[in-house]
Protein backbone atom coordinates (compact mmCIF):
# COMPACT_ATOMS: atom_id res chain seq x y z
CA UNK A 1 0.00 0.00 0.00
CA UNK A 2 2.90 2.40 -0.34
CA UNK A 3 1.23 4.22 -3.27
CA UNK A 4 -1.76 4.93 -1.21
CA UNK A 5 0.11 6.22 1.65
CA UNK A 6 1.73 8.42 -0.96
CA UNK A 7 -1.79 9.55 -2.56
CA UNK A 8 -2.28 9.99 1.13
CA UNK A 9 0.11 12.10 2.17
CA UNK A 10 -0.51 14.47 -0.69
CA UNK A 11 -3.68 15.48 -0.13
CA UNK A 12 -5.10 18.15 1.90
CA UNK A 13 -8.03 18.99 3.36
CA UNK A 14 -8.35 22.46 4.14
CA UNK A 15 -10.09 24.63 7.15
CA UNK A 16 -12.81 25.69 4.50
CA UNK A 17 -13.33 21.59 3.22
CA UNK A 18 -11.63 21.92 -0.06
CA UNK A 19 -9.54 19.23 -1.29
CA UNK A 20 -6.61 19.48 -2.64
CA UNK A 21 -4.19 17.21 -4.26
CA UNK A 22 -0.99 18.93 -3.90
CA UNK A 23 -2.02 22.01 -5.70
CA UNK A 24 -4.73 20.92 -7.39
CA UNK A 25 -8.01 21.13 -6.08
CA UNK A 26 -10.08 17.60 -6.10
CA UNK A 27 -13.74 16.20 -6.05
CA UNK A 28 -13.87 12.83 -4.59
CA UNK A 29 -17.12 10.98 -5.59
CA UNK A 30 -17.96 6.98 -6.45
CA UNK A 31 -17.51 6.05 -9.78
CA UNK A 32 -21.09 5.54 -10.25
CA UNK A 33 -21.65 8.83 -9.95
CA UNK A 34 -19.42 9.71 -12.90
CA UNK A 35 -20.95 7.26 -14.67
CA UNK A 36 -24.22 7.80 -14.18
CA UNK A 37 -23.74 11.74 -15.27
CA UNK A 38 -21.94 9.82 -18.35
CA UNK A 39 -25.14 7.72 -19.00
CA UNK A 40 -27.29 10.73 -18.94
CA UNK A 41 -25.11 13.18 -21.27
CA UNK A 42 -25.39 10.18 -23.85
CA UNK A 43 -29.42 9.62 -23.47
CA UNK A 44 -29.96 13.60 -23.53
CA UNK A 45 -27.52 14.56 -26.55
CA UNK A 46 -26.80 11.42 -27.90
CA UNK A 47 -23.86 8.71 -28.15
CA UNK A 48 -21.87 11.23 -30.69
CA UNK A 49 -22.61 14.48 -29.03
CA UNK A 50 -21.48 12.73 -25.33
CA UNK A 51 -18.47 11.22 -26.81
CA UNK A 52 -17.04 14.81 -28.10
CA UNK A 53 -18.44 16.46 -25.18
CA UNK A 54 -16.00 14.37 -22.99
CA UNK A 55 -13.13 14.07 -25.26
CA UNK A 56 -12.69 17.77 -25.22
CA UNK A 57 -13.47 17.44 -21.33
CA UNK A 58 -10.82 15.39 -20.96
CA UNK A 59 -8.11 17.45 -23.37
CA UNK A 60 -8.71 20.76 -21.68
CA UNK A 61 -8.48 19.06 -17.88
CA UNK A 62 -5.69 17.07 -18.39
CA UNK A 63 -3.62 20.07 -20.73
CA UNK A 64 -4.24 21.77 -17.57
CA UNK A 65 -2.72 19.07 -14.96
CA UNK A 66 0.01 18.76 -17.44
CA UNK A 67 0.52 22.32 -17.27
CA UNK A 68 0.25 23.17 -13.59
CA UNK A 69 3.10 20.13 -13.51
CA UNK A 70 5.29 21.80 -15.71
CA UNK A 71 4.94 24.84 -13.80
CA UNK A 72 4.57 23.90 -10.25
CA UNK A 73 6.80 20.92 -10.15
CA UNK A 74 9.25 21.91 -12.96
CA UNK A 75 8.17 18.38 -14.98
CA UNK A 76 8.92 17.66 -18.03
CA UNK A 77 8.75 15.81 -21.27
CA UNK A 78 7.53 11.80 -20.78
CA UNK A 79 8.21 13.01 -17.03
CA UNK A 80 5.26 15.00 -16.81
CA UNK A 81 2.90 12.01 -18.53
CA UNK A 82 4.39 9.56 -16.39
CA UNK A 83 3.48 11.43 -13.44
CA UNK A 84 -0.25 12.40 -14.94
CA UNK A 85 -0.73 8.61 -15.48
CA UNK A 86 0.84 7.64 -12.15
CA UNK A 87 -1.33 10.36 -10.21
CA UNK A 88 -4.86 8.93 -12.70
CA UNK A 89 -4.10 5.47 -11.21
CA UNK A 90 -3.48 6.28 -7.67
CA UNK A 91 -7.30 8.40 -7.90
CA UNK A 92 -9.17 5.25 -8.98
CA UNK A 93 -9.20 5.23 -12.80
CA UNK A 94 -7.05 2.13 -13.28
CA UNK A 95 -3.78 1.07 -13.72
CA UNK A 96 -2.02 2.73 -16.58
CA UNK A 97 1.08 1.78 -18.46
CA UNK A 98 2.95 3.53 -21.40
CA UNK A 99 3.20 1.09 -24.09
CA UNK A 100 4.87 3.37 -26.71
CA UNK A 101 5.90 7.30 -26.13
CA UNK A 102 7.82 9.39 -28.50
CA UNK A 103 8.14 12.71 -28.23
CA UNK A 104 9.84 13.49 -32.13
CA UNK A 105 6.90 11.81 -33.59
CA UNK A 106 3.73 12.43 -31.57
CA UNK A 107 3.06 9.39 -30.54
CA UNK A 108 1.88 7.50 -28.16
CA UNK A 109 0.12 4.01 -27.05
CA UNK A 110 -1.23 3.92 -23.56
CA UNK A 111 -2.92 1.03 -21.56
CA UNK A 112 -5.32 1.26 -18.72
CA UNK A 113 -5.95 -1.84 -16.77
CA UNK A 114 -9.16 -2.44 -14.86
CA UNK A 115 -10.56 0.86 -16.05
CA UNK A 116 -12.92 2.03 -13.37
CA UNK A 117 -15.58 3.73 -16.37
CA UNK A 118 -15.36 0.30 -18.43
CA UNK A 119 -15.86 -1.95 -15.08
CA UNK A 120 -19.02 0.38 -13.51
CA UNK A 121 -20.38 0.77 -16.97
CA UNK A 122 -20.23 -3.16 -17.76
CA UNK A 123 -20.67 -5.12 -20.78
CA UNK A 124 -20.63 -3.10 -24.15
CA UNK A 125 -20.69 -3.35 -27.88
CA UNK A 126 -18.75 0.07 -27.84
CA UNK A 127 -15.64 1.76 -26.51
CA UNK A 128 -16.91 3.49 -22.96
CA UNK A 129 -13.77 5.30 -21.75
CA UNK A 130 -14.71 8.74 -23.60
CA UNK A 131 -12.84 10.61 -21.78
CA UNK A 132 -9.58 9.20 -22.02
CA UNK A 133 -8.68 9.63 -25.51
CA UNK A 134 -9.01 13.36 -25.50
CA UNK A 135 -6.83 13.01 -22.24
CA UNK A 136 -3.92 11.99 -23.48
CA UNK A 137 -4.14 14.10 -26.13
CA UNK A 138 -4.27 16.89 -24.14
CA UNK A 139 -1.53 15.74 -21.70
CA UNK A 140 1.29 15.00 -25.32
CA UNK A 141 -0.13 17.99 -26.95
CA UNK A 142 0.78 19.51 -23.64
CA UNK A 143 4.52 18.31 -23.66
CA UNK A 144 4.51 18.87 -27.45
CA UNK A 145 3.98 22.59 -27.10
CA UNK A 146 6.29 23.09 -24.45
CA UNK A 147 9.00 21.20 -26.65
CA UNK A 148 8.62 24.00 -29.24
CA UNK A 149 7.61 20.79 -31.55
CA UNK A 150 5.00 22.28 -34.23
CA UNK A 151 2.60 18.67 -34.27
CA UNK A 152 -1.23 18.43 -33.24
CA UNK A 153 -2.13 15.24 -31.85
CA UNK A 154 -5.46 13.44 -31.50
CA UNK A 155 -6.36 10.59 -29.08
CA UNK A 156 -8.36 7.36 -29.84
CA UNK A 157 -9.41 4.36 -28.13
CA UNK A 158 -8.64 1.27 -29.67
CA UNK A 159 -9.37 -1.74 -27.44
CA UNK A 160 -12.13 -1.64 -24.67
CA UNK A 161 -12.48 -3.59 -20.92
CA UNK A 162 -15.95 -3.14 -21.80
CA UNK A 163 -16.25 -4.66 -25.08
CA UNK A 164 -14.38 -8.05 -23.51
CA UNK A 165 -10.75 -6.97 -24.40
CA UNK A 166 -8.29 -7.87 -21.85
CA UNK A 167 -7.63 -4.13 -21.19
CA UNK A 168 -8.23 -0.30 -22.67
CA UNK A 169 -5.95 0.87 -25.04
CA UNK A 170 -5.19 4.14 -26.51
CA UNK A 171 -3.38 5.57 -29.19
CA UNK A 172 -2.36 9.20 -29.85
CA UNK A 173 -1.14 10.70 -33.08
CA UNK A 174 -0.42 13.10 -35.09
CA UNK A 175 -3.83 15.00 -36.71
CA UNK A 176 -4.82 13.95 -40.08
CA UNK A 177 -8.15 15.69 -41.26
CA UNK A 178 -8.68 12.36 -42.87
CA UNK A 179 -8.97 10.25 -39.74
CA UNK A 180 -9.87 12.64 -37.24
CA UNK A 181 -10.92 10.58 -33.87
CA UNK A 182 -13.86 12.61 -32.46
Amino acid sequence: MEAFDELRGRLILTGDYRLMLDTVHMLLMPRWFFVAIKKQVEALAGPEIARKVYYEAGYEGATLWAQTQIKEASLRGRAVMDQYLRSGSLRGWGRFEIVGFEIAKGTGVFRLYNSAIAEEKGSSKGLVCDHMPGSLAGAFQTILDHEGKNLKVVGRETRCLSKGDPWCEFVVEPFQAESHAI
